[in-house]
């Protein structure tokens, strides 16, 4: 009994709160749709994966040059999440393992994460954690590379990108890479 009067007691509630709503929605429509299109200016919603802005034929374009197979994965781990993988030989470490020098090879691999709807504050609060952030002009509204991170991460149009590139144990070749890849990326934007 006591559940039935809880039951009943809350649907009336959730009655009384759509019926509000619904007065409130209908005053305020016009304000309502102005600010939705303000907002699709600002971030243009039809963008739902960083793989849609850079292509597996982008990646061999400007990567392998060989018939490597690339692995491709477009996910969503925090954010959207577009993954390029390949082994070519290009990224290592040497060990030193009992007076013995071994080679580990690790695979190329960019990796890009989009987040919609950033700020500017948004941005530099992602990017605060780089050791020893590098400017890069003439790239969205903002832009910095991070060595150590071997990372690009940048600002366009209400978008924020980080671009993850380790195609060599070059530092320099990486970024110019990340930035690459980057300007693809801003210009279908």
């Amino acid at each position: 009994m006591k559940n039935t009067k809880i039951n009943i007691l809350m649907a009336i509630t959730l009655l009384f709160v759509l019926a509000c709503n619904n007065k409130e929605n209908k005053s305020n429509t016009n304000q309502v749709a102005v600010a939705d299109k303000d907002k699709k200016a600002e971030t243009p919603s039809s963008i739902d994966s960083p793989c849609e802005l850079i292509s597996l034929e982008d990646i061999k374009t400007m990567f392998v040059t060989a018939d490597f197979p690339i692995e491709t994965e477009d996910k969503v781990l925090t954010y959207p999440t577009c993954i390029y993988k390949w082994e070519d030989g290009q990224v290592f470490s040497v060990r030193k393992i009992a007076d013995q020098e071994l080679k580990l090879t690790m695979p190329s691999e960019v990796l890009i994460v989009m987040v919609k709807g950033c700020t500017e504050d948004m941005y530099k609060r992602s990017t605060k954690v780089y050791k020893q952030p590098q400017e890069i002009p003439n790239l969205g509204d903002m832009a910095v590379w991070d060595s150590r991170m071997s990372q690009l991460s940048f600002l366009s149009q209400g978008y924020m990108f980080h671009v993850h590139v380790k195609v060599s144990n070059d530092d320099q070749g990486n970024m110019k890479k990340a930035i690459e890849v980057s300007n693809v990326i801003a210009s279908k934007l």
